[in-house]
């Protein structure tokens, strides 16, 4: 049968159907008058909403309306609830006992979140509590408005609570009154206690209190027993060993099973507040009595094992030579029964008894309570064990150094249990657990830990579809190298590592991040330590996904707080940096946030080149082309202006963003807020001699090699410089490009060989043994210029010493002024001068070069540019890479370049530089993009007709 013929007969088989069971089929569409009477007007308010529900609407949207009081009455207080009182009054006479029971639960809450104030509680809510209580209501509505009323209590003025509160609960306590209004009297005067002085307690109801514990319903004795804790509270010692105790003795004894329970309770809570002498007279005989467990009600076992840890850790200073082995027997007699509700008792006070038994014998967990652990953790119901696997951290603290023999039976057990709830009750105590697991003896710990190795193993492969299982496994991997040996660190847990940092959950990988850097830093085996870094080289800081790359900059955010400055800058500071330029946004997005670290990582005056190009890095990142990118900058740039430079010499202490010296807060190694100075200095110190033995080697040579910035990509078009080439020209270096489109433009320092600018067109004068490495900052050249100097980033250095252009040298020292002053000088940026990258006039030959300012006629439409153009001619004292004298000049990015075509959306198109022009142009044509000023690409001298643009820096 086609579709067709099955649509062309479902008429019939429908009404067939329905004469078949003589019943028509009822239509699923509602009527127009039901859909019309749960229609609302769209526009009106909360509260005439609210309103519009009491008055008229359907028993669901009153129901609704009532429950959503407090959101109602949140933001708009006392005139709203003044809107809604009458229709709410109204409604209370006429709804159900849920209703009420609901509307008693939203004043509780209004009261507890403190949505009106004290006198308006007083005056809106109090009237309807009282006058709900007086009238006969079933005992769940009373429930719910005698705590209602508790919520209020603390929140009432004293004088109100004396004549509004008080004066009900004693009408409700008359002697002909019935049992249920007695035993309301009872719990209001219990909450009445804490409020008020003894003397105005023992004036107002104190002996009709103890009156009451004598009724002959035990209902209201054991109301009674339950509200003399609260009283006792407030008493003095006297009374309560003199006239309350008596009472609860005289409870425990009580016919009604549920007497007794309050009286234990209510005796346990009180004993803190009883003489020692009384406590060891009176109470520890009557205590003793119910040390015998098969001689007690189930009840009464459960309320003994309720509050057993509480009792023994008061009563053990008052043991006999007998009393330890009665009361721990008892314990422990209690936790083998069948109730499974008594065992689940005694698994959550076993801590407790455990602490008290230790206080008292150091051996007594040992002797009395290992064979009760591991019954509680082998129990056959879920719910031990998981109570047993979430207080395991509380045992092993009163263990201490005993636990390897002790508990790794019980832990082990539970790390395998087959039930997914245990294991996550377990696994966030883990990193709690395992430093009492740890040994000293490297080669013990291979012996004593591999079958709990072997265990956590296990349970990580029941993990593999649950990624909150492998989140809190990943949180007690820090403290691996402490409880494992390197080997088994190594071996067993690096592949889970790196397995969580690749192929699992995003919210896992900054988790395991912190574990993979903490198995580095505490690894005892040099071949270990090297193999550990190259693969967090190769398959994170270069690896072809730019979720490698994101997982990167969490593994170096853990190494500034793990490791020294030293390490950080030897290893850390370049990689990082690189990422500055990645072409993914979301991985610069995420390198930004380390700036401020790498900051405090950097001390002067040793580290002048690293904080020009981190100033350099920050300004960059500030004009990034994607807007988030660029947004974040600046707003880090707020912290990273803020944060402290460390001072080396003598004085030492941190240099602020205003340039003064102080021993003030510093924002910590990892860069987080908190710690002076000395103590930042101390903790760094502490480091370095901590990684006296950290080496990587005969490998060192090949990590230093993969942290190399790459070669420059064959047949990059478009150099820097004019005539024949630049230093991004085309039949670049030898190395090959890296994933992720990265095109540096050179080798840094030591690690290759910096290129012969004196060999290349447009570096007149500058010799192979000053010429400044690629990438680097400013004044890295030799010429001493600041960062904002007349020069670009990668101008070189005559062999005299005297700048390109003229310019000489400058003392190391104002290149430390320079420096220093450009990180925070200009709100919004990270750099001084007006703007981040603005460079300052040229001087003469022969005169010193100084840190000058922008010319006030100059305008820059970019943090990277200053008003004049971007490169001058050789020709006419101008240098190849700076501006002619008195114009403004450029800073370049510090670290990496992406080849760019000859035309560029941003850079505009390249022009010839007319012939004989001494000054210098800029790139582009005038006003012909965002980054440059007016002007050519290269201002040559006659004759130059050099055709290069200059490249975008790379994102």
């Amino acid at each position: 049968m086609g579709w067709g013929e099955l649509g062309g007969d479902w008429g019939a088989l429908s009404s067939g159907l329905a004469d078949e069971g003589g019943k028509e089929i009822p239509s699923v569409l509602k009527a127009e008058e039901e859909i019309a009477k749960f229609t609302v007007d769209e526009h009106l308010s909360d509260v005439e909403r609210t309103v519009l529900y009491l008055n008229g609407g359907q028993l669901v949207q009153q129901r609704h309306a009532i429950a959503n009081l407090p959101a109602v009455l949140k933001g708009r207080g006392r005139p709203a609830f003044d809107a809604i009182s009458q229709p709410l009054k109204a409604a209370l006479n006429r709804l159900d006992s849920e209703a009420q029971v609901a509307t008693a639960e939203a004043f509780a809450t209004i009261a507890r979140e403190r949505l009106l104030s004290p006198v308006d509680l007083q005056v809106c809510i109090l009237p309807t509590v009282t006058r709900n209580i007086n009238r006969e209501k079933s005992e769940e509505e009373t429930d719910a408005w005698l705590n209602t009323l508790f919520e209020l209590i603390p929140l009432l003025d004293k004088e109100v609570l004396k004549t509004e509160v008080l004066s009900l609960a004693l009408s409700k306590g008359d002697v002909e009154g019935v049992v249920g209004s007695k035993t309301i009297c009872v719990r209001i005067l219990g909450a009445l206690a804490p409020r008020l002085t003894w003397e105005e307690v023992d004036r107002s109801f104190f002996k009709k209190a103890l009156s009451m514990c004598q009724d002959v319903d035990h209902h209201i004795r054991i109301a009674s027993a339950a509200q003399l804790a609260a009283i006792a509270r407030v008493a003095s010692r006297d009374v309560v060993a003199k006239t309350l105790l008596p009472e609860l003795f005289e409870l425990l004894n009580d016919e009604e099973i549920e007497a007794r329970v309050a009286a234990l309770s209510t005796l346990t809570s009180i004993l803190e507040l009883v003489p020692p002498e009384v406590r060891r007279g009176q109470v520890m005989p009557a205590l003793r009595n119910h040390m015998q467990p098969l001689e007690l009600d189930p009840a009464m076992q459960r309320a003994l094992a309720r509050v057993f840890g509480q009792l023994v850790t008061v009563v053990k200073v008052d043991f006999e030579h007998d009393d330890a082995v009665l009361f721990f027997s008892c314990f422990k007699h209690l936790a083998t029964k069948a109730d499974t509700e008594l065992r689940r008792l005694c698994a959550a006070q076993l801590p407790a008894v455990v602490k008290a038994a230790t206080a008292l014998a150091a051996a007594a967990f040992q002797q009395q309570f290992q064979d009760t652990l591991n019954n509680l953790a082998t129990d056959p119901d879920i719910e031990v064990r998981k109570i047993v696997a979430g207080s395991l951290h509380e045992l092993a603290r009163t263990v201490g150094r005993d636990c390897p023999p002790l508990l790794t039976r019980p832990l082990c057990r539970l790390l395998r249990d087959e039930a997914p709830a245990v294991q996550a009750a377990l696994l966030p105590t883990l990193p709690q657990c395992l430093p009492h697991w740890a040994l000293r003896d490297e080669a013990r710990r291979e012996a004593a830990m591999g079958e709990l190795a072997k265990a956590i193993l296990e349970l990580e492969v029941g993990t593999k579809r649950n990624w909150r299982l492998q989140l809190q496994l990943a949180q007690a991997f820090p403290g691996f190298p402490q409880v494992f040996s390197s080997d088994q660190v190594y071996e067993y847990f690096l592949p889970i590592v790196l397995r969580y940092l690749t192929d699992t959950a995003a919210a896992v990988r900054p988790v395991a991040a912190e574990g993979l850097v903490c198995f580095l830093r505490y690894s005892r085996r040099e071949k270990q330590r090297a193999d550990m870094m190259l693969r967090i080289i190769r398959d994170f800081c270069r690896g072809r996904s730019f979720q490698a790359r994101i997982t990167y900059v969490d593994i170096a955010g853990h190494m500034l707080r793990r490791f020294s400055s030293r390490f950080v800058k030897e290893f850390v500071f370049d990689s990082v940096l690189e990422l500055l330029y990645d072409p993914v946004p979301n991985v610069r997005l995420a390198a930004t946030q380390l700036l401020p670290g790498l900051k405090m990582c950097v001390k002067l005056p040793e580290d002048v080149d690293l904080l020009e190009r981190l100033n350099s890095a920050m300004s960059n990142i500030m004009t990034d082309n994607d807007r988030d990118v660029s947004q974040n900058a600046r707003a880090m740039n707020e912290h990273f202006k803020k944060t402290p430079m460390r001072m080396g010499g003598v004085g030492g202490g941190m240099l602020d963003m205003n340039g003064g010296m102080g021993g003030g807060g510093g924002m910590g190694m990892g860069g987080a807020g908190g710690g002076s100075s000395a103590g930042t200095e101390a903790e760094d110190r502490r480091r370095e001699e901590e990684e006296s033995d950290f080496t990587f080697g005969e490998d060192l040579k090949e990590i230093k090699a993969e942290l190399a910035p790459v070669a420059p990509a064959k047949g990059g078009k478009g150099g820097m410089g004019g005539g024949g080439g630049g230093l991004n020209k085309a039949g670049g270096g030898p190395g090959a490009r890296r994933p992720g489109g990265l095109t540096p433009v050179g080798a840094f320092g030591d690690r290759g060989s910096a290129p012969n600018l004196a060999s290349r067109p447009g570096f007149a004068g500058a010799g192979p043994a000053g010429a400044r490495r690629p990438g680097a900052g400013s004044s890295e050249d030799g010429t001493g210029r600041g960062p904002l100097g007349s020069f670009g980033t990668m101008a070189g250095r005559s062999p005299s010493g005297q700048g390109i252009g003229g310019g000489s040298a400058s003392s190391p020292a104002s290149r430390i002024a320079s420096a220093a002053s450009s990180t925070g000088s200009v709100k919004g940026y990270g750099v001084g001068g007006g703007s981040p990258a603005l460079g300052s006039p040229v001087g003469k030959a022969g005169s010193p070069a100084s840190r000058m300012t922008m010319p006030s006629a100059a305008k820059p439409g970019s943090p990277l540019l200053g008003g004049g153009g971007l490169m001058g001619g050789i020709g006419g004292g101008a240098s190849p890479l700076g501006t002619s004298s008195g114009s403004a000049g450029v800073r370049l990015p510090a670290i990496t370049t992406r080849s760019s075509p000859s035309s560029s959306p941003i850079l505009g198109t390249s022009t010839q530089a007319k012939p004989g022009s001494g000054g210098g142009t800029g790139v582009g044509a005038v006003g012909g993009s965002r980054l440059t000023g007016a002007g050519g690409v290269n201002g040559g001298g006659p004759g130059s007709k050099a055709a290069a643009v200059l490249r975008k820096p790379t994102r």
